[in-house]
């Protein structure tokens, strides 16, 4: 009898361990339940933000109007979109990475969207539901025992984050001939885009395991040595690391960098000499959790820091931080030098910035762009309203990163609009003597129709071809909630008319998203390892 019962303890501890992921799952449940979380009412998964289910390829898209040759290459766009639905919470960051591209050759267009094949999401699609926390879900006491749980399903194997745990969601750069899909609490995947306008992941960029830290979702490239120079954040000391990586794609740099307490540090920004960091609060505080409050907070009693390094410096005591009242900012439009200060250009949340809706601080008011000052001798910083118009996502020239601009091109909101209603584009002189004046031409997407971040293409590939710095193109994909359709659409940068140079009917409809890129024909091209000339054509 001893034995039997021996082995039924034995086999049902077997049997309990084999089905481990399948209760740790329900125990998530009941925990969601609790929270009132599960089946709750998202906007994040409705609407114009509502996932899509079909990855697509298709070809000889209608045109109307011309593509410039300038747009030969392809447009690839990324933005969140979950494979599973959510078991509890879910945030607008939290969604599976999906990159949508349109292939551009000779005045045609392809289109495709693909999932950006993740380790997590290889992971949850073999499970056939999801296996990874969410930011949505870490609120209060239940983000508590959520996060708990996680831990537990790494400890018994239920999942591996070996090979990371990122959606690769946020943004995509061109770097050592390879187009990297980012998300800032990984490392890159590579993935490339064929002439057929069919998305392929490839890789997990790991450069030999010689980075120490998750890769930001906004690196820099020095337009004249090619390095991309970049940041990672973390909850546990040193909290930021700095790299640097050659154009080649060795690591040159990565130094640890201390801040008073962990942050979430989207973007930062290079000049020709420096680097600069900004650490804001938006505070990321898991003890915040156990007295009923989000994982993310903004702190309206905290100083937002500036911290000016020589770029490629070792060392990180020569960080000089210089203090301005609180605020946020997500994204940097540029920045550079003069005489012996810089000017950072954002887009500010001055009143604080509310992390679990994505909205701002206590009046409401949506972010505007500002110029942040920094005074190298005296370390002194100021700020000031560049434009009088809510707006985000900014964009210039890749080739005038870190240097003085004349321009950045925006998106637009209406107060009170939310960032669902991104209504038009906008061309903001940096250079205008008032916030009034700022604000040269504005294109709007039209009643009930929706855009996204403007990606300059310029005209030329040469420089000196170039008769202005806004010679060129911006490109965005605009949804219409009438037709519940998207359209890829191509605007001239210089004149700003609002009616487009050329507009592609896709054949679904693309989600609100996040931060696209423009290759080149020639970038496109050096994707490959050898000659793409025999592949079929669009």
């Amino acid at each position: 009898m001893a034995v039997l019962i021996v082995l039924f303890v034995l086999g049902a501890a077997l049997a309990v361990y084999s089905c481990k992921g399948l209760i740790i799952y329900w125990l998530e449940v009941a925990v969601s339940n609790a929270a009132g979380t599960r089946g709750k009412k998202n906007p994040w998964l409705e609407g114009s933000y509502a996932p899509v289910k079909q990855e697509l390829l298709e070809a000889d898209l209608p045109v109307q109007g011309k593509l410039p040759a300038a747009l030969d290459g392809a447009y690839v766009r990324n933005g969140p979109n979950p494979l599973h639905q959510p078991i509890g919470g879910h945030h607008w960051f939290d969604g599976d990475g999906m990159l949508h591209a349109v292939r551009i050759k000779d005045g045609k267009a392809s289109y495709s969207n693909a999932y950006v094949q993740t380790s997590k999401y290889k992971q949850e699609k073999k499970a056939g539901r999801p296996l990874f926390f969410t930011l949505g879900a870490m609120e209060r006491l239940s983000g508590v025992l959520i996060y708990m749980l996680q831990q537990l399903k790494e400890k018994l194997g239920v999942v591996d984050t070996k090979d990371g745990h990122g959606p690769a969601n946020t943004s995509v750069v061109f770097h050592n001939k390879q187009l990297l899909a980012l998300v800032e609490t990984d490392l890159p995947q590579v993935v490339r885009v064929n002439n057929d306008a069919h998305i392929e992941t490839l890789e997990r960029q790991t450069y030999g395991d010689q980075l120490r830290s998750p890769f930001t979702a906004h690196p820099k490239i020095d337009p004249e040595t090619g390095e991309l120079h970049g940041i990672g954040y973390s909850f546990s000391k040193p909290l930021m690391h700095y790299y640097v990586i050659g154009s080649g794609g060795t690591v040159k740099l990565d130094i640890d960098i201390p801040l008073p307490d962990p942050v979430m540090m989207h973007d930062f920004a290079i000049t020709e000499d420096y680097a600069v960091f900004m650490d804001l609060p938006l505070m990321i505080n898991q003890h915040d959790m156990i007295k009923g409050k989000p994982l993310v907070n903004f702190n309206e009693g905290r100083a937002s820091r500036f911290g000016v390094l020589p770029k490629r410096c070792e060392d990180a005591d020569k960080v000089r931080w210089s203090e301005l009242p609180a605020m946020f900012a997500f994204h940097v439009a540029n920045a550079w030098q003069e005489g012996n200060a810089i000017h950072l250009f954002a887009c500010v949340y001055a009143e604080g910035f509310d992390f679990v809706n994505v909205s701002a601080g206590k009046d409401g008011s949506l972010p505007r762009l500002t110029e942040i000052s920094l005074d190298l001798d005296s370390g002194k910083a100021s700020m000031r309203t560049v434009a009088d118009v809510h707006c985000e996502f900014p964009t210039i020239p890749d080739r005038l990163v870190g240097r003085k601009t004349r321009y950045t091109y925006v998106v637009t909101y209406k107060y009170g609009g939310g960032f669902d209603r991104p209504y038009g584009l906008a061309k903001i002189d940096l250079a205008a003597s008032s916030p009034a004046a700022a604000v040269p031409a504005q294109i709007g997407f039209g009643r009930g129709r929706f855009g996204g971040e403007a990606v300059f293409v310029p005209r030329s590939t040469d420089p000196a071809a170039l008769k202005s710095e806004d010679d060129g193109y911006l490109a965005t994909y605009v949804y219409d909630e009438q037709t519940d359709s998207s359209e890829f659409m191509v605007y001239d940068a210089c004149s700003f008319s609002a009616e487009p140079v050329a507009r592609v009917k896709l054949p679904q409809r693309v989600p609100h998203g996040f931060h696209g890129k423009h290759i080149n024909a020639a970038q496109f091209q050096a994707q490959f390892p050898f000659d793409i000339h025999f592949l079929p054509d669009i």
